[in-house]
């Protein structure tokens, strides 16, 4: 075959004179005002600013100019108000513990804290409502040198803290087929958005990649750490995400009292919030655990599928019954109430089963994967096996996008309620068993 077979017609390389460079690169850095050069040209600009950053005072009016900046820009491209939000209501907090004290600013940048635009110049053509969203809560600190790369949506929760020096990554450079030099040419700006629930920390010197969608409730990601995919809520993570540690007792409190960020910064005797959650998950795992309940015939299938290394995803559980049996392997939890996250962090906790990560943001449109998106380069991503378990009153998840979740061979089950009721089902799902759990019918289906 020609090598020319393997070329891209829409690609074209001009050649320019080392004489004409500047000049050049002068003329292309000031292209006519498209919308995702507007939106680089304004947090290029803050970024600049941001260098000069001194006391708190100051750190507090940035994060109006960037909230001003970004809702004048807004406005100019002609989009929603809340395209672009940043919450910096509220007053300086001055705490004191003991006899030492210490500053809770409202949502503010520290010295050379800065969003980015990864290489605008890469879509001219993106219109106006394509531009990243940017939605930052309240009390949210941006620590010294800390980056978001924003060419992804990026939501940070109230209490949110970034330390010196970390990044948020909304690019990737593909390293898949194409080589050093022509990684750089991909687009960048279609990327996966990024959800820092509240209370989410990412330490000092680390570095969130593109692939990472969710930071969960209260989660921590370690120091100089590097993580490329979702980090679930109540866990602290390491390197690479791995898990060190739940606190099932935050998942406990923050679950059951709505707390503002004051009634947050009051509390400080964790020790007596994990006794009454210990007593609380005493009194409940028993009935949660539902040992009653015969599992053999799920136990059988669930073994032919899961193993050491097998990927299972398990949503809307409303106990805790199959958890130990699809924790054989790493097992995702994806919820749409909190209620049992305490529980399960418990559990897995007690019995070292530190591949489990949940969180409480479930849809019926988006489910989860291991990593964020449906693709990744030339990887195989999805589970081994998807177990809809379709809690009461809770919205029916259509079985197309369950089929989504699986690897080709993987395993769905599923309650009926969660089939339609015309019995049609994606063509690609072949019907292998019929199952019945504690009174409820369940079936299992195989992707081709």
């Amino acid at each position: 075959m020609n090598k020319s077979a393997y070329f891209d017609v829409h690609t074209t390389i001009e050649r320019v004179s080392t004489v004409n460079l500047l000049e050049k690169l002068a003329e292309a850095s000031n292209p006519k005002p498209y919308p995702i050069v507007r939106y680089a040209q304004v947090l290029k600009e803050l970024r600049k600013q941001s260098a000069a950053i001194g006391n708190e005072q100051q750190q507090i009016e940035f994060g109006r100019l960037v909230a001003n900046s970004l809702r004048e820009l807004a406005a100019e491209l002609g989009l929603p108000e809340n395209h672009f939000s940043v919450d910096t209501s509220g007053d300086p907090l001055l705490v004191r513990e003991g006899a030492g004290q210490h500053w809770i600013l409202p949502t503010h940048f520290e010295g050379g804290a800065y969003f980015s635009a990864p290489h605008a110049d890469h879509q001219y053509a993106l219109p106006a409502a394509q531009i990243p969203r940017i939605d930052i809560g309240r009390y949210v600190r941006f620590g010294k040198g800390s980056g978001i790369n924003a060419g992804g949506d990026i939501t940070i929760g109230d209490g949110a803290w970034l330390s010196p020096g970390s990044l948020l990554l909304r690019q990737d450079h593909s390293a898949y087929g194409r080589p050093s030099i022509g990684a750089r040419t991909v687009s960048m700006t279609h990327q996966p958005g990024v959800v820092l629930r509240d209370y989410a920390w990412v330490g000092r010197d680390a570095m969130v990649g593109w692939n990472a969608d969710y930071l969960g409730l209260a989660s921590v990601v370690g120091t100089r750490s590097f993580i490329n995919g979702w980090v679930g809520d109540y866990s602290i993570v390491g390197d690479h995400g791995r898990i060190l540690q739940y606190q099932p007792f935050k998942a406990f409190l923050f679950g059951r009292y709505d707390l503002t960020v004051e009634e947050v910064l009051r509390i400080s005797d964790w020790g007596r919030v994990d006794e009454d959650w210990l007593r609380v998950h005493g009194e409940e795992r028993g009935a949660l655990l539902d040992a009653g309940t015969d599992l053999s015939e799920l136990a059988d299938l669930v073994r032919e599928v899961t193993h050491p290394r097998s990927r299972a995803l398990l949503l809307k559980p409303d106990s805790l019954r199959l958890v130990p049996l699809l924790a054989q392997g790493r097992l995702d939890i994806a919820t749409h109430s909190p209620d049992l996250t305490p529980h399960v962090l418990q559990w897995a906790g007690d019995h070292k089963a530190l591949r489990i990560r949940v969180r409480s943001d479930l849809t019926t449109t988006e489910l989860p994967f291991e990593t964020a998106g449906t693709f990744h380069y030339n990887k195989r991503i999805g589970y081994d096996l998807t177990v809809s378990e379709h809690a009461p009153d809770t919205p029916v998840v259509p079985l197309a996008e369950l089929e989504r979740t699986l690897l080709q061979g993987g395993v769905l089950i599923t309650d009926v309620r969660n089939l339609p009721a015309g019995g049609e089902r994606p063509d690609n799902l072949v019907e292998t068993h019929e199952l019945l759990l504690g009174g409820r019918q369940y079936k299992a289906f195989k992707k081709k």
